[in-house]
Order: C-alpha cells, then sequence, then structure tokens
C-alpha cells in the first residue's frame, strides 16, 4: 500500500520554491550594487592616499628647499664663499667656516647625508655627515654639481652610493649662490637620503606607492624597485592613480593591488549566498513547526540545558499556559535547578578567588633577606667613612622599597610608579656593591599611566646586578623599553653584563632555573596568576655583551589610572 504523503510533507517543497525565487533574485541584485560600491571605494581610497602624500611630500621638500635657501642668502656664508679662492689663510678660514655650517645643517636635520659646494674659480667643498669632515674620495664628487640657472634644481640618482651604514640611495637639491646683484657665484647642494622620501609615501592596504623621475623609480615603498624603469611597473593586476608634482617633475604613483579587491568581493558574494541559504532554511523551518508547537516547546527546553552545558546558568524558561502540564513543571523544576547551580557557582569563583590571593600574596612576600641586610650595612658603613649624613636618605629609600614590596600584595600601580621604585631599588644596590649603575629609560609618556602589576621588572634588575655585573670592569647599563605592540604592552629589560651561558639560558627558557633566578619563575607564576595564557616570557643573550628579557603583557581599553598612585613626586 502506497503511503501518503501528509500536509507537512506536501507544503515544505511549496514553501521552498516560494522563498529560494525572491531571494535568489535580490542576491544577485545585492552583489551587482555591492560590486559598484567597492569598485568606487577602494578608487576614492586610491586617490585619497596619493593625495596625502602629495601633500606631505611637498610639506617635506619645502623644509629641506627653506633650509637651503636661508644658507644660500646669508650675507656671511656668501661673503665666505666669495673668499674660498683667495690667499691660503684667508680661504682656509672660509672654507673652515663653510664646514661648520655644513656641520651644523647635517646634525640638526635627519636625513641629510652632505653638503657640497662648487664655489669661484673651480674651488669645491664636500662635507659627508658619518666622516664628519671633507672628504675627496667618498661618494661626493663633481659630478654632484650640474648646470643650472633656476635657484632650485632637484637632481635624482637610482644608482647607490656606499657609505659606512651600507647601500644607500640619495637625491640632491641644488641651489644657486647669488650676490647682490643677483649674479651667481656658486652652487651648493644638499644630498638626502631616499628614506626622507619613502617616509612620507601615504600607503593604504594592499598599495604600493612609486615616485618615478626621468622615467625610473627613485623611491617606493618597495626598495627593491627602485632603479627600475615604468615599463617594467607595468601590471595589469593592479589598478593605477598618477599625480605629477608641480615643483620637482616627479610623478607619483600608486598601486593597488586587485587581489584584495577580488578577495572582498567574492567574500561578500559568499556572504550573501550564505544569507539566502539562511532565509530558505529559516522559512522551511518556520513552515515546518507551525504544525508542532509542542515540539518547539520541547526545542527550547533541549536549548536551555545546551546554554546550561556550556557554562550559562542563568538561562531560563518562561511557561506557557498553551503547553501541557507536564511540561510547564519541566520547565519550572529546570529553573529552580539553574538557581541553585548559579549560587553553588558562585560560591565556587569566590573561593577560588581567596586561593588566588593567597598564592599571588605568598609570591610577592619572596624578597631576598641578603638584599635587605647587606644595604643597611652599606648605609652604615658609608656614613662612618665620608662622615655624612647620607643614612637617613637612605633608610628612608629602604623603607619605602620595603613598603612597597609587601604591601598590598597583588595590587596594580602605574609603570610610571614601577620604574620609580625599580631606581631606587638600583640606586640602594649601586651603594652596596660600589658601582654606579646607569639606568636607560625608552618609554613613551602615553605608556606610563598605564596599569602594571607590582615587582614584575625588579627581578630582572636583581638578577643583572647579581649576575650579569659581576666583576664587570667597564659601565654597567640597564635600559628599559616600552611600547604598544598589538593588544601587548612589549616591555625589554636588558644589561650590558656577561652574558648567560646557552646552556644555563635553554633552562630559563625551559623554566629549569639554576639557582639565583628563582625570581625569574616568581614573576612567570604571577604572570600566569594576573593574565593567564596571555601574557609570556622570552629570553635572549650573547656571553660578553648582553642579557634582554622580553615580558608580553596585554592592554585593554581604559587601562590607564592616576599617575600620582603608587608614584612619589
Amino acid at each position: 500500500m502506497r503511503k501518503e504523503k501528509t500536509f507537512r510533507e506536501k507544503l515544505l517543497p511549496l514553501i521552498l520554491a516560494l522563498a529560494a525565487i525572491p531571494v535568489v533574485i535580490l542576491s544577485v541584485m545585492a552583489i551587482v550594487s555591492l560590486e559598484e560600491t567597492l569598485t568606487d571605494r577602494y578608487q576614492e581610497q586610491v586617490k585619497n592616499d596619493l593625495q596625502q602624500s602629495v601633500r606631505m611630500l611637498d610639506v617635506t621638500l619645502d623644509k629641506y628647499t627653506s633650509i637651503l635657501h636661508e644658507l644660500s642668502t646669508d650675507e656671511e656664508f656668501q661673503e665666505n664663499v666669495r673668499n674660498l679662492g683667495e690667499e691660503q689663510g684667508k680661504g682656509k678660514a672660509a672654507g673652515e667656516s663653510i664646514q661648520q655650517d655644513f656641520a651644523y645643517i647635517c646634525r640638526r636635520n635627519t636625513g641629510i647625508e652632505g653638503m657640497s659646494l662648487l664655489g669661484p674659480r673651480g674651488t669645491s667643498l664636500f662635507y659627508e655627515r658619518e666622516e664628519e669632515a671633507s672628504k675627496s674620495d667618498s661618494w661626493m664628487d663633481e659630478s654632484l654639481f650640474v648646470e643650472t640657472d633656476q635657484e632650485i634644481t632637484y637632481h635624482t640618482d637610482t644608482a647607490p652610493v656606499f657609505t659606512k651604514s651600507g647601500e644607500q640611495y640619495l637625491f640632491h637639491i641644488i641651489g644657486l649662490i647669488k650676490d647682490e646683484e643677483e649674479n651667481a657665484i656658486g652652487q651648493v647642494v644638499m644630498s638626502l637620503n631616499e628614506s626622507v622620501i619613502r617616509e612620507t609615501i601615504q600607503n593604504g592596504s594592499n598599495t604600493t606607492t612609486f615616485i618615478i623621475d626621468k622615467g625610473r623609480v627613485i623611491s617606493s615603498s618597495d626598495s627593491s624597485a627602485i632603479g627600475i624603469s615604468t615599463k617594467e611597473l607595468s601590471d595589469d593586476s593592479s589598478y593605477v592613480e598618477t599625480r605629477t608634482m608641480k615643483d620637482t617633475g616627479w610623478k607619483i604613483e600608486e598601486h593597488y593591488s586587485l587581489s584584495l579587491y577580488a578577495r572582498t568581493l567574492w567574500g561578500q558574494v559568499i556572504f550573501e549566498l550564505m544569507i539566502a541559504v539562511a532565509v530558505i532554511v529559516i522559512l522551511v523551518v518556520v513552515a515546518y513547526f507551525m504544525s508542532a508547537p509542542l515540539v518547539r516547546q520541547v526545542g527550547r527546553i533541549v536549548t536551555a540545558m545546551n546554554a546550561a552545558r556550556s557554562g550559562d546558568f542563568s538561562v531560563r524558561l518562561t511557561a506557557d499556559k498553551k503547553m501541557p502540564y507536564e511540561l510547564n513543571r519541566i520547565s519550572e523544576g529546570f529553573n529552580d535547578m539553574m538557581r541553585q547551580i548559579d549560587i553553588l557557582d558562585k560560591q565556587g569563583r569566590a573561593a577560588a578567588e581567596e586561593q588566588r590571593n593567597a598564592e599571588l600574596q605568598a609570591l610577592e612576600a619572596q624578597i631576598d633577606p641578603h638584599f635587605l641586610y647587606n644595604t643597611l650595612d652599606a648605609i652604615n658603613w658609608k656614613a662612618i667613612e665620608k662622615g655624612e649624613l647620607e643614612i637617613s636618605q637612605m633608610l628612608g629609600d629602604l623603607a619605602d622599597i620595603l613598603r612597597y614590596s609587601v604591601m598590598n600584595a597583588g595590587e596594580e600601580t602605574t609603570v610610571r610608579g614601577e620604574l620609580y621604585w625599580l631606581r631606587q631599588y638600583v640606586r640602594l644596590q649601586q651603594e652596596r656593591i660600589g658601582k654606579e649603575i646607569l639606568i636607560e629609560e625608552d618609554v613613551p609618556e602615553d605608556i606610563k599611566n598605564r596599569k602594571l602589576h607590582k615587582l614584575l621588572l625588579q627581578p630582572f634588575a636583581e638578577n643583572s646586578i647579581r649576575h650579569g655585573f659581576r666583576d664587570q670592569q667597564g659601565e654597567c647599563r640597564l635600559l628599559i623599553r616600552m611600547a604598544q605592540e598589538e593588544g601587548l604592552l612589549h616591555i625589554v629589560i636588558e644589561d650590558n653584563g656577561k652574558g648567560i651561558g646557552e646552556r644555563e639560558l635553554e633552562k630559563i627558557r625551559q623554566k629549569e632555573p639554576e639557582n639565583g633566578h628563582v625570581g625569574i619563575e616568581n614573576v612567570r607564576k604571577r604572570l600566569q596568576l594576573y593574565y593567564s595564557s596571555r601574557a609570556s616570557l622570552e629570553f635572549e643573550s650573547v656571553p660578553g655583551e648582553f642579557t634582554r628579557v622580553h615580558m608580553y603583557i596585554p592592554t585593554e581599553k581604559g587601562g590607564d589610572i592616576d599617575e600620582n598612585r603608587d608614584c612619589r613626586r
């Protein structure tokens, strides 16, 4: 006997067809509109980035041309240029004065690699930043000067020069030196590093910018492209926008790779298709369950149970008078059970937090008593030997450190406060060991007010003093550097001590520190308690040169606190 289809089975294909047709039509229309929108958006982005690059480059070049103009119009400088070819004494004095002007300009302005002068009667001077003197055998020679009657001339060179810093690309700004009668008496050339141009380039995502002069690339966000011809830049897979600079005649090209555009478009297409499929499925599901309200109620109960299984004990079920008595009783019983579990969960969390605080207090209470005794002894002997009343200050510093170390275990301070107490600690230690320890801090001001748990830096400073600076004959330096990197506060503690051998370093990395490095494990455990697995420690060292510790701590929005907290002024 043939089984007849139920109403639900007959209705489902019809609902599916009626839902699919309009959804497909709307999806196609949405994709076409999206393609046009994406095209306009990316083209506008490229134009804006290119315009910004042009503005920034104009500002940068104006800065250096202004310097060049100010120098060439200076009366004292003009007089020295005229005297350059005179008798030996007068000409020598003029040359030395010009070299001083060049040195001053190079030191005050980054990016200027050298200055050159062509004076009367073929006289010339060259100043190279790295040599700090005039050098005839360097990359600087008479080829830097070009025939021109313009006050400012730009000269580019795609061939690299070789300096002490390595291979570099340069471009030159040439200024005419004129006397009171507007007669040219010489040329002054400012040789700039290509990076001066490159740093002005505003690159958007997935774009490459090229600055072109005389058909060749003179600067680019891709340094490997410098020197290639424009023919080699042709790329059918990129959208190209071009601008020409008025003063220099340079052409700026911005190439936007269409691969990102294609990925974005296809991603949106897939997203639209997923939405279409989801809409069809929802319509079919709704039609299916319209004939089964009882099943829907059971589904709600199952969903709530799954949420509770996932750890959400706040989920509750709502009674429906239209449902059978038994299902409402199940819902009420489920709600009572969730309330009891929620209470037990909160009690368990509170107990775990108490245990965590106890562990933190135990960890942060670990302080070397020898440091305290030795410091007190050093203070006493210093007062006896020198007959000075410095003991009060030193005792005060020591008391502050004790108070900061043992009070309010687990409490947060600021980066500024932690650095302050670290300086106090190092100052006492250097009095004890009889060596000056130079602390260098490279910490931006916006980072100094960020929250930081106490005593995270001191153990590493202690290891540097105890082990790294042991038997150190030269200068003892301790560098503290911090930077914000992709949601993490990157802290670097570096010393110039004797370093750590590869075997011992590997033990530290494997959490098997030698005796004397228990402070490292103290910090590692506290980082895990404070930040879970989001924080980490990394170590590197070269024996005889340095030891460097990298600490990565996650940062959160609103992570700044009052700068006066836990920090003496």
